[in-house]
């Protein structure tokens, strides 16, 4: 199945189910939410790259003791194509990547603040100039960059 269709999206059922999970989990109700989002040095997962479906970052997920912060599919991280000169990449790779890690990484911080931020590449979803300007911008914000076996 690839998602939802029609049929499913007007199901004041679900919708209700969903609300009520937020309104407890949020503590709307009586001011006392469910649960500690407060992950004092559990890891967070920060997905970058691959499908909709983010496979390689959901078999981290399903670990024992892994939050996710956000999953970023290939297509949320616009990037133009870099000038080559002599069959080299020449200049900064542009479009609005950087501005979507840096939103999503800020708000995997706000919402787990003692946690570790992990960020996990999806390394086939990439070409080689793509992956290597995000690993770049990730050292140069001081953002771990982990592999499967980091968040055991």
């Amino acid at each position: 199945m690839s998602g939802s269709t029609e049929e499913y999206w007007g199901r004041q059922d679900a919708a209700q189910a969903v609300a009520l999970v937020l309104w407890k989990g949020l503590g709307l109700e009586d001011g006392n939410a469910v649960g500690s989002w407060h992950r004092n040095g559990e890891k967070i997962l920060l997905g970058i790259g691959g499908g909709h479906y983010a496979p390689r970052h959901m078999d981290i997920v399903i670990k024992d003791g892994v939050w996710v912060g956000h999953l970023l599919s290939g297509y949320s991280l616009p990037m133009e194509t870099p000038v080559q000169v002599n069959g080299k990449t020449s200049g900064e790779v542009g479009g609005m990547w950087k501005h979507s890690i840096k939103a999503s990484y800020e708000a995997t911080k706000a919402a787990f603040p003692e946690g570790e931020i992990i960020a996990h590449l999806d390394h086939k979803s990439f070409k080689g100039w793509q992956k290597n300007a995000i690993t770049s911008y990730l050292q140069e914000q001081n953002i771990r960059i982990g592999k499967p076996n980091d968040f055991l």
